[in-house]
């Protein structure tokens, strides 16, 4: 059923658990967020970023897309992740994505600013909510990667905030896109500040790999969306070779495309305990 982006994430913020915001790349993917959201009966954020929907074809990703939000029992939010292209933003805000993201963090703080209200003012014609980053969370984001990473600032994070009157904000406090080579360090005392000095519901990006007990520390500091990606990914596709290693002459996608189904369920639910949004929807 379809949902609020920021209704959900105001819920959430206000009952101390984060809403699972998981990023898609195929139907499988997709069915297994779903299936873990509906056997948790936890809200979700389906996401898809450009170039898995350049992939999968943006008409399919927009039929697909709303199939599953109108035959789904559990609250689910629609979300157009890391938008680099407005006109991409623009069509999923056209096709009845819930909410869009824009990603114009390694912009100047002007430039930022200016871009995100463009946003704003495109998507509110159509109903739609958006989420905007300030500060550059770094790492392998879709088909772009950056070693560029940083905190954000608390006194721009305000002024941003009030400057384009977002539904959403990702911030950078310590975590990266993709597959972690270093240690993990979060902020947690900026994220405490900014959660204070705005009402706009806080997220985090680069999540996969994040100890849990990390990210239920982040939770409790005022993170209520959390962006999992890497980690299905993963999911998906050692369960696709582990198949095809145990089944040497099989060939049948129905067969492998189910494992991989249930090994993207069972991470995704292992997330949906862990941020305690399971039995919220």
């Amino acid at each position: 059923m379809k949902t609020s982006l920021k209704k959900e994430l105001l819920k959430a913020r206000a009952n101390g658990y984060a809403v699972p915001a998981f990023n898609f790349d195929n139907l499988e993917m997709a069915k297994g967020i779903i299936e873990a959201a509906e056997e948790t009966r936890s809200p979700v954020i389906l996401m898809v970023t450009e170039s898995a929907a350049k992939y999968m074809g943006l008409d399919y990703v927009f039929a697909l897309g709303k199939v599953f939000v109108q035959s789904s029992h559990i609250p689910v939010v629609l979300h157009w992740d890391h938008g680099f292209d407005i006109e991409l933003i623009k069509k999923a805000c056209e096709n009845e994505f819930t909410s869009v993201m824009l990603d114009a963090s390694k912009s100047s703080f002007e430039d930022n600013v200016k871009m995100t209200q463009e946003v704003v003012g495109y998507a509110k014609k159509f109903g739609v909510e958006v989420e905007s980053e300030i500060g550059h969370v770094g790492g392998k984001e879709d088909d772009r990667e950056s070693n560029e990473n940083g905190f954000t600032d608390l006194n721009e994070a305000v002024e941003f905030n009030h400057l384009t009157k977002i539904d959403a904000l990702a911030i950078a406090v310590g975590t990266a896109h993709g597959i972690y080579s270093g240690k993990i360090e979060l902020q947690f005392d900026l994220i405490e500040k900014i959660n204070k000095s705005i009402d706009t519901p806080l997220v985090l990006h680069g999540s996969s790999g994040v100890p849990l007990k990390d990210l239920q520390k982040a939770i409790k500091s005022g993170i209520c969306k959390i962006n999992i990606g890497t980690d299905l990914k993963q999911a998906n596709a050692f369960a696709l070779k582990k198949w095809l290693i145990e089944n040497n002459n099989g060939y049948d996608a129905r067969k492998f495309g189910r494992a991989a189904i249930e090994a993207v369920k069972l991470e995704a639910i292992k997330k949906i305990i862990a941020f305690g949004s399971d039995g919220k929807a």
